[in-house]
């Protein structure tokens, strides 16, 4: 079986790093060629850091005429492929008439999106226009399949999953490790910058419990947060040290604000907690209410208190961390893992190629799936 991913971004990207690079071990031993076209490189990112805004649009707009122009190039050199995916739009900012284009010459073209990216701005008619062009549609949870069932009728859930082999828990944390309530306490927030406006929550709590205990807030990112009164300890995001950025610290935090936005995404910095054993504290929105079960393998805080008083909670108990940070890891190993979900997005890749090239009539919408048996109740 062939396949064609036309990704946004190479794999310094999160979305494509994780919606599609980490995939390729698993599809080779499927029995799946899957041949990833990046739209932006490495440079894309490179660009992004530039300070001065004159200068970066300088370089953008002419780095991205160049990328549009080398993928219209791949496209029209393309051969006969069993599926060709596509993370959003072919070209961002277009219509999707490339889309149809393929879908015309007989192309099964499947859309992949793991955010909500209806919601930004020159996207309301063009996301709906290319969701009803392509064969069939991809998602990352089911609030994104909520929004894709009023333009598709083959719409499939695939969460956004971790490797668990690399994403691990150091070894004295897979035991009680015996550490103190006055042991220095490492909270830590890994992200892309845009998101760094979503610690402002945390400035509170984490000024008091640092007046308390010898807490530190870690940040990793592309850039460093500003936040007044708060000991931050900034790391730059670094490919080969993410994993030990988290392993050594001692409590992951996702918060976000409740917004349709941040409903629409994947949970992806809560799962990597959870998989190298940090107990989590995270906003219940969105996927999060999914993959956290109050109490049992993490917690969750909205208000300025509830943040101050379940880290509070952690700070003091030890035995606390290590039973919702061993929790959390069995729920990414049962549910969110590379090995477990590998397979089964094979088998979605082969579902698409075997079906009707032109999708059916879509299916009434349906409000967002309720929780299931395991998911978050709030206590």
């Amino acid at each position: 079986m062939t396949v064609t991913y036309f990704s946004k971004c190479s794999s310094v990207g999160p979305s494509s790093r994780y919606r599609v690079f980490q995939f390729l071990p698993q599809f080779q031993e499927e029995g799946i060629e899957c041949r990833v076209e990046p739209l932006f490189g490495d440079t894309y990112f490179s660009i992004l850091e530039v300070r001065s805004r004159a200068l970066r649009i300088c370089l953008t707009i002419p780095y991205v005429c160049a990328r549009f122009l080398k993928r219209l190039g791949t496209l029209l050199m393309l051969r006969r492929q069993d599926v060709l995916l596509t993370e959003g739009l072919l070209f961002p900012y277009a219509p999707p008439l490339m889309e149809r284009l393929l879908r015309r010459l007989g192309h099964r073209v499947v859309v992949e999106m793991d955010d909500a990216i209806y919601l930004t701005h020159g996207q309301e008619t063009k996301i709906p226009a290319l969701l009803r062009s392509a064969s069939g549609v991809i998602v990352g949870n089911e609030r994104l399949a909520a929004y894709a069932r009023q333009y598709s009728a083959q719409v499939r859930v695939v969460p956004t999953v971790v490797d668990t082999e690399r994403f691990a828990p150091l070894e004295a944390r897979m035991v009680d490790s015996g550490s103190h309530a006055d042991d220095a306490i490492t909270i830590v927030w890994m992200g892309l910058a845009y998101n760094l406006k979503y610690l402002h929550v945390l400035v509170p709590a984490v000024r008091a419990l640092q007046a308390q205990y010898p807490v530190k807030l870690r940040v990793v990112c592309s850039h460093a947060p500003k936040l007044t009164g708060v000991d931050v300890e900034f790391r730059p995001w670094d490919f080969q040290r993410e994993v030990t950025d988290l392993q050594d610290a001692t409590i992951g935090v996702m918060p976000l604000e409740d917004t349709e936005w941040a409903r629409g995404k994947c949970g992806l910095k809560l799962l990597q907690y959870l998989a190298c054993g940090l107990p989590a504290v995270a906003s219940p929105v969105g996927i999060n209410n999914d993959i956290i079960v109050n109490g049992e393998n993490g917690l969750l805080a909205t208000t300025e208190d509830e943040w101050y008083e379940q880290l509070h909670a952690l700070c003091r108990q030890p035995h606390l961390r290590a039973r919702l940070g061993q929790a959390g890891r069995r729920t990414v190993e049962s549910r969110y893992s590379l090995a477990l979900w590998g397979p089964r997005l094979a088998d979605v890749y082969r579902d698409f190629a075997g079906g009707e090239l032109y999708q059916t009539t879509p299916r009434p919408v349906q409000p967002p799936m309720s929780r299931q048996p395991h998911s978050t109740v709030r206590r």
